[in-house]
């Protein structure tokens, strides 16, 4: 009977047993859950962040780089429509020379980021250069010469990054060809961009010491600029490039996490066409660089995890072996609390336990230290405003009593607290540090203590602040380019001489306004007037003299026209004033009012009063023409009648 009684109470004491192993079970598995999901959305969030970075810092170097471009070709452009074709011919150099090396120069002296223009000839020979004295090359073998000579069709070229032979800076060349009405080559404008100010940009860039910059052709996938350095990859492809095969399928940006070709490193990329050219940057930022704070994340959640694990292990024992086995629990306990100790003597980072009732520190590992300048003693029993300052003391405290709160509802998250907290050091000095910490909870399932893990960020939040400071100066820099590409177009529009509007902005917007009075029926007149005996004015006075009176002349239609009005210089001595929605009888009397007050001016230069006067032609829509050429030839035609009347008059055209 005996036997058989403690046969029937033997499942009767295991069955508490059984409720405390699955209470501790599911509190485990519970915890990990949690922690695996905190874990993994910190591990989302520093992915998508690295995504985000190297994006942000892609598309302000597309648009730096793609802002240099886009004004160099303008500027290529428009001294290959500008420069004769006589310029080229065989035996007129010495001709055009100076003249035309006044405007590569000028043209370059606005252009810092570029080592001059030079112009070659129909043979690939060096005709002009912006830098004068030079010595002679022949290009007829180039790359940059040979692509536009056999490809008719091509309007601007990309040679191979090249180094300079002074500077041994990198260098692109740009060119654009010069061809003539049947589109036969007759030169080539070209010029060394400096590739070495985006080099600087990448230098001061910081994506993590395994990051990476490059600059790429999208047409042939060759490696321009790369930082770090890969000179053996310079102007050759990349072997299976997942990123060209992008651009090559049509895309103009995106993302892609791969590991590098180049180097097996993996990392996150961002990459993006520079506008309408056959470049594109990358950043990629290395999945170790990206991934540290996660992983110092897992290490303290992984810590904490573990001492959580070891309490509620002892407290288990206690319960299941009772006093029976109180002296071998008493000896585990022991042993365990040495090897914890062990761990948080030998840990850099400062591991404590606040007392949650009375809000004071009840353990300090002995690196405090270091970080604080207190020893473990003189740190025990210290509140939160001696440990901390004023506002991380508020902090740290609302941040209690919100998750008790919590904890009290049964929000398991509640259960880790990870901030940034500020602590005073013995000299009265911060330091700013990261704190990882969990709530321990007693028998009763009441939280008593907080257990965390502070770990000194002084170096992080100096890397962060210089971060901050050199995006500032980059933002600064973008800012100065943005003003000087404003300034640039305006002068791209203007005459230099008289401040008027040049032919260039002229041919577009006679286009708008032809375009404007065919829509709303409107009408619109185009005066073309040019100074009687110019070259008699240059001959006898002198050039100086000439260009006063053409300054004079322009501030005066200038100071004679509506808002709505366009007085350009047409070229040399003739002008062109476009004047919308003015018919032709009001645009003759406006030309004969100029006509007068020319006739009385008077030009002071050198001593010497210089008078002149004007012949005006008048040409009006939609009388004359309903297009800008149509406009331009019949004030042109009217205008040379003028001059064969007798000069000194106005005449509209009479077809």
């Amino acid at each position: 009977m005996p036997e058989q009684a403690h046969y029937q109470r033997s499942p009767l004491r295991r069955r508490p047993e059984r409720r405390l192993l699955a209470v501790c079970a599911v509190t485990l598995a519970g915890t990990a859950l949690l922690l695996a999901l905190v874990l993994g959305e910190v591990y989302r969030q520093a992915v998508r962040q690295a995504e985000v970075d190297a994006g942000h810092l892609v598309d302000i170097i597309e648009e730096r780089l793609g802002s240099t471009l886009r004004r160099l070709h303008a500027d290529l452009e428009y001294l290959a429509v500008s420069l004769p074709l006589e310029a080229f011919a065989a035996g007129g150099g010495n001709r055009w020379q100076p003249a035309v090396e006044r405007q590569l120069a000028l043209q370059a002296a606005r252009f810092p980021e570029i080592i001059g223009f030079r112009v070659l000839d129909g043979a690939g020979l060096l005709r002009y250069d912006s830098q004068s004295g030079r010595a002679p090359i022949a290009a007829s073998e180039r790359d940059y010469f040979l692509a536009l000579r056999d490809d008719p069709a091509l309007s601007l070229h990309f040679s191979p990054v090249l180094v300079g032979r002074n500077n041994e800076r990198p260098l692109l060349i740009v060119s654009v060809p010069v061809r003539d009405a049947k589109g036969d080559l007759r030169g080539v404008v070209m010029a060394p961009l400096d590739l070495g100010n985006l080099q600087s940009v990448f230098d001061a860039t910081r994506l993590g010491e395994r990051g990476v910059l490059i600059l790429q052709r999208s047409d042939n996938g060759h490696l321009l600029l790369r930082q770090p350095p890969l000179p053996e990859g310079l102007n050759r492809p990349l072997a299976d490039n997942p990123i060209q095969q992008r651009l090559d399928a049509g895309e103009q940006a995106g993302s892609i996490r791969l590991r590098g070709p180049a180097d097996g490193v993996e990392r996150q990329y961002a990459y993006h066409r520079v506008g309408g050219y056959p470049l594109y940057v990358v950043a990629g930022i290395a999945a170790e660089d990206y991934l540290a704070n996660w992983r110092m994340l897992v290490a303290a959640v992984g810590l904490s995890a573990l001492l959580l694990i070891l309490a509620l292990s002892l407290v288990l024992i206690r319960l299941l072996r009772a006093e029976r086995e109180e002296a071998a629990t008493g000896a585990r306990l022991a042993e365990s609390e040495a090897r914890y100790r062990l761990l948080a003597d030998n840990s850099h980072d400062v591991i404590w336990t606040l007392d949650i009732a009375s809000r004071r520190l009840s353990y300090v590992s002995p690196s405090v230290s270091a970080l604080r300048g207190y020893t473990p003693e003189e740190a025990v029993g210290q509140a939160l405003e001696q440990w901390l300052t004023a506002d991380s003391a508020s902090r740290l405290r609302g941040e209690i009593e919100r998750h008790l709160k919590r904890i009290a509802a049964g929000d398991r998250s509640a259960l880790v607290v990870t901030c940034e907290l500020e602590q005073l050091c013995r000299d009265g000095a911060g330091v700013p540090t990261e704190v990882v910490a969990s709530y321990l909870f007693d028998a009763e399932g009441v939280p008593r203590l907080m257990l965390g893990i502070s770990r000194d960020v002084s170096e992080r939040k100096q890397a962060e602040q210089a971060l901050r400071e050199s995006n500032r100066q980059l933002q600064l820099r973008l800012d100065e380019i943005g003003r000087l590409q404003v300034a640039l177009q305006e002068q791209a529009v203007r005459d230099g001489l008289t401040g008027l509007h040049n032919r260039r902005y002229l041919d577009g917007i006679l286009e708008r306004e032809v375009s404007r009075a065919r829509r709303e029926g409107s009408p619109l007149s185009l005066v073309m007037l040019d100074i009687d005996h110019f070259k008699r004015v240059n001959d006898t006075y002198g050039h100086q003299a000439g260009d006063e009176v053409l300054r004079v002349l322009a501030a005066t239609l200038q100071a004679d026209i509506r808002a709505e009005d366009t007085a350009c210089r047409y070229g040399g001595e003739e002008f062109l004033v476009l004047l919308p929605n003015m018919p032709l009888t009001a645009a003759i009397e406006r030309a004969e009012g100029w006509r007068r007050a020319v006739e009385t001016l008077t030009v002071e230069h050198g001593g010497v009063a210089v008078t002149c006067t004007i012949s005006l032609g008048v040409a009006a829509y939609p009388e004359h023409g309903t297009t800008p050429d149509d406009l331009t030839r019949c004030a042109d035609l009217a205008l040379y009648r003028a001059k064969a009347a007798g000069r000194n008059r106005v005449l509209a055209y009479a077809g």
